[in-house]
């Protein structure tokens, strides 16, 4: 059987990919922030109109981000529980944030989240360019990060699974000073 010329082009070009790492590759993204580190700012427009700027809560509440996509199974699984957190602690002062990192536009991400059979009370930020997601690595979703009081991250979780949420909340009780 005479190999195709096609399947060997396909083949170096995922090599390519592979060795470029997954977050060039994805997202062209710079190494995501350590914990300590300041947390990078960002500006972006909001789902509903507007602008969120994160410089305005940095190094005064603690914030909690989330990195998402309407095509992200694990991202939708996660999001009741980011919400919940959210509801528990935002008279406390907690910051939460939904970036969105689709390309294709706002529209599509509205008719989406219209259709979800609970409502996202935080902000929904469209990251269509993925400048934010870019600033803090994200190369997987969903990608979850909390930052403390001082803007430093605190924390940074890749991925979802079921009982993530409970070290999301000990992460968000610290930036609030309710550690135990």
């Amino acid at each position: 059987m005479p190999r195709r010329p096609g399947w060997r082009i396909l083949g170096v070009l995922v090599c390519l990919l592979l060795l470029a790492g997954p977050s060039w590759a994805l997202f062209g993204v710079s190494k995501r922030p350590q914990p300590g580190s300041e947390a990078p700012r960002f500006a972006a427009p909001l789902l509903r109109g507007g602008t969120f700027d994160l410089g305005t809560y940095l190094g005064k509440n603690p914030i909690l981000l989330d990195f998402w996509s309407i095509y992200c199974v694990a991202c939708l699984k996660e999001m009741p529980s980011l919400l919940d957190i959210y509801e528990r602690y935002k008279d406390q002062g907690l910051v939460a944030v939904s970036v969105n990192l689709d390309s294709f536009g706002a529209k599509r991400v509205l008719r989406f989240v219209r259709g979800l059979k609970y409502e996202i009370t935080f902000p929904i930020v469209i990251d269509k360019r993925r400048e934010a997601g870019g600033r803090y690595g994200v190369s997987v979703l969903p990608t979850t990060v909390v930052i403390d009081r001082e803007g430093k991250v605190l924390y940074y979780h890749v991925g979802y699974s079921p009982g993530d949420e409970k070290e999301i909340e000990a992460q968000v009780r610290k930036a609030l000073g309710l550690a135990e």
